[in-house]
C-alpha cells in the first residue's frame, strides 16, 4: 500500500504547476514552475503562490494580509508546518483558506480547488506512467 500511495505522489510533481494555479485556463503560477526543472529554489515556501497553499491554515488570513511578511517566516521558520497544522491547500477558497473560520474549522474542510483537481487526476495515474 505504502509503494503505490508512493507512486502516486511521485508523478503529482509534474502536475504541481498546472494544478496549483487558481484559474490555470487564464493564468499559471507566477513565477513559472516547470516538472523538469530540477532546482527546488522556487519550490515549497520559497514560490509565493505555493507558500499560501502550504501555509497553516490558522496563518492563512495573515498571508493574504501581508504575504511577503508570512512567506518569510514559513521560510525561516518562525511558522512551522508540521503534521498537526492543516495547510491551507485544504480548505475552499481562491486564494486557499481564503473564508476560513477559525470558530467552525470543519467549514471548507477537504473542499479546496487543488484537492478536487488532483482527486480528479489519481485515477489516471496508470496511464502516466
Amino acid at each position: 500500500m505504502g509503494q503505490a500511495r508512493s507512486d502516486d505522489a511521485s508523478h503529482l510533481k509534474n502536475c504541481v504547476a498546472q494544478y496549483a494555479a487558481p484559474d490555470p485556463s487564464d493564468k499559471g503560477l507566477e513565477p513559472p514552475i516547470y516538472a523538469d526543472n530540477k532546482s527546488r529554489a522556487l519550490l515549497g515556501v520559497n514560490h509565493p503562490q505555493l507558500a499560501a497553499m502550504l501555509c497553516p491554515i490558522k496563518h492563512a488570513k495573515a498571508y493574504h494580509e501581508d504575504p511577503k511578511k508570512v512567506q518569510a517566516k514559513l521560510q525561516n521558520g518562525v511558522i512551522r508546518i508540521h503534521s498537526a497544522a492543516w495547510p491551507a491547500f485544504i480548505y475552499e477558497g481562491t486564494p486557499p483558506g481564503k473564508d476560513f473560520d477559525p470558530d467552525n474549522v470543519q467549514e471548507g474542510f477537504s473542499k479546496g480547488y487543488y484537492l478536487k483537481r488532483v482527486s480528479l487526476l489519481l485515477p489516471y495515474q496508470q496511464h502516466l506512467m
